[in-house]
């Protein structure tokens, strides 16, 4: 889960504390580019189209995670999903440095991609790998998950943590910590059972 739906609620969370701050990045950048400033109604477009990016980048993510987990299997999915939170990561961490707010908005699209395949494939892959005994507590896990990294990124974003004015930056890259802790636990989990038998029937593998 913490690759998985925890980014989803921590990336929704993470984006509140700095908006101020990130509104007035974009104001500079277009005054230092152009040499003019930025009317507060366009400022507030280009918040918008930031922000919007996110859900249109989870519903590409939803859009591909199907194919994804029959193709690639449930785990391999989300392991190579963590490859567009580090893109993600990348870009929104060395905004400021390039003077690019365009790089925020791809930054937000890629973080949407990786909650909408985690939203899909993770609790998929739960059930189909949970023992029958607990696989309704496994399953409520998805939830919990969400729930806690939307606490999380209300905490990390705290001004006297990663909220303030010089590292907002950390605060929108701080979603690779979770990647990371992903790619090194998850290869020691097995696939699903189900996947093995019935997409790419693989009995023995399976049991």
């Amino acid at each position: 889960g913490i690759g998985g739906t925890f980014q989803y609620g921590y990336n929704i969370s993470i984006i509140n504390a700095p908006a101020s701050y990130i509104q007035t990045f974009m104001n500079t950048t277009w005054l230092e580019r152009t040499g003019v400033p930025l009317e507060s109604n366009v400022v507030l477009l280009l918040w918008s189209f930031t922000v919007s990016a996110y859900p249109l980048g989870g519903l590409t993510g939803a859009v591909v995670a199907g194919p994804m987990a029959i193709m690639l299997g449930r785990k391999m999915s989300l392991l190579l999903n963590n490859v567009f939170v580090i893109i993600a990561a990348t870009l929104s961490g060395f905004s400021r440095m390039a003077k690019s707010f365009e790089m925020i908005m791809l930054s937000r699209y890629f973080t949407g991609v990786n909650a909408g395949v985690s939203m899909n494939i993770q609790p998929m892959y739960l059930a189909e790998s949970a023992p029958k005994k607990l696989r309704g507590a496994v399953a409520l896990t998805s939830a919990s998950f969400t729930a806690l990294g939307l606490v999380l990124g209300q905490v990390v974003g705290l001004r006297e943590l990663l909220g303030g004015e010089e590292s907002w930056p950390f605060l929108l890259a701080s979603n690779v910590v979770p990647a990371l802790i992903q790619l090194t636990a998850l290869p020691w989990f097995p696939e699903s059972p189900r996947y093995l038998l019935i997409d790419r029937g693989d009995k023995e593998s399976c049991i």
